[in-house]
């Protein structure tokens, strides 16, 4: 059976563990409106669909991801990218699964293949073989330049049940390293043609969410293994060298995956903390105007993003265009918004006073 080898005694990972945990803890414990943890979820869901398929695919660009990612309801990934769509699918099955009662390890490998089939659907003419393990050997490469050889695919047909197994029967092992190992793991064997990387953060992220460690489905490891991508891949090939093998030392990575949990579960932290105080804020200050809660919720998104259109309004608290419009020429009539714009392109702005409320950060 796969017997992962690292350093158990690093000071590194122990350290890191023990600040996950405590992140883990207070995120856990904050009070934030459930309306406003949906919005801040679909946000952190675009934002990791967008971001892994990044970590591949160089044409999306950052003001793509910004202008797709916000704290809506409705914030959505633009048909014109499937690649994207299909990891916004395949992450929703995902957190499915880690809501379902029973062990979802027990069939955990068909899992994965219906993962790659979600990914892969419809992306490329099918080359990718959506769900299938590749029947053709294969190399890695970066910028054309071979990399790292995989196993024949002879061997991927036995592996990965080994993954599976080992998966569903190693209880001693932290949760963490678990996650990590199995996005490593799965890198290591690339049982399929195309779609691997993508594969394996999914893998992990189900891992994570499955033993507890999903930090109420905000937060985002792609977000920061696409800032970082280099030292992703670097730290990936530190690991599991210039070819296939069940000895090479999983530490480097370790290092690094636990190093990512615990800077998107501050910046999230952080986040949060901003979130609150944004909030309550703005509560205090503007609740004595008479205002009702959901032009409060649009000055929180307005502060939030900088800017509020009246289809953003109508996003976040669903009322009608009539009423939308309403509620806006209100708040700007209060000076606590300022229009610019033609009707169809306006754009409402907080104003000076609003605009000194605390501002959350993105992750």
């Amino acid at each position: 059976m796969f017997s992962p080898k690292f350093n158990t005694d690093s000071q590194i990972l122990q350290d890191n563990l023990q600040e996950i945990d405590r992140l883990r803890f207070r995120i856990e414990n904050m009070l934030i409106m459930p309306k406003h943890e949906q919005w801040l979820r679909r946000e952190a869901f675009v934002r990791t669909a967008y971001t892994s398929t990044m970590v591949e695919n160089a044409s999306i660009s950052e003001q793509e991801l910004e202008e797709a990612a916000k704290p809506s309801p409705a914030a959505s990934i633009p048909k014109e990218r499937p690649d994207v769509n299909n990891y916004g699918r395949a992450l929703e099955r995902v957190d499915a699964l880690s809501d379902e009662p029973g062990n979802v390890l027990e069939t955990i490998e068909v899992t994965i293949r219906n993962i790659h089939f979600t990914l892969m659907s419809g992306i490329d003419g099918g080359r990718a073989q959506p769900g299938k393990y590749r029947k053709v050997d294969n190399k890695v490469g970066d910028n054309a330049v071979p990399v790292y050889s995989p196993p024949t695919h002879f061997d991927v047909p036995h592996l990965m049940p080994d993954l599976a197994h080992w998966l569903r029967d190693s209880t001693e092992i932290h949760q963490i390293f678990k996650a990590g190992i199995a996005h490593l793991h799965l890198v290591a064997i690339h049982p399929f043609i195309d779609g691997n990387g993508r594969t394996a953060r999914l893998l992990a992220a189900l891992l994570l969410q499955l033993s507890g460690y999903g930090f109420r489905k905000l937060l985002s490891l792609d977000a920061y293994y696409q800032r970082n991508r280099d030292p992703y891949i670097n730290a990936l090939r530190e690991s599991v060298g210039p070819e296939f093998t069940t000895t090479y030392d999983a530490t480097p990575w370790l290092h690094f995956f636990t190093k990512s949990v615990v800077a998107q579960a501050a910046a999230l932290e952080r986040r949060l903390t901003d979130w609150q105080m944004t909030v309550a804020s703005i509560h205090n200050r503007y609740k004595e105007y008479g205002l009702r809660d959901r032009q409060i919720d649009g000055l929180i998104y307005a502060v939030r993003l900088g800017h509020l259109t009246r289809g953003d309004y109508r996003e976040i608290t669903g009322v009608g265009s009539v009423t939308a419009t309403r509620d806006l020429r209100h708040l700007a009539q209060l000076e606590l918004l300022e229009a610019q714009g033609t009707t169809r392109a306006r754009r409402y702005l907080p104003t000076v006073e609003l605009k000194e409320v605390p501002r959350g950060t993105g992750t």
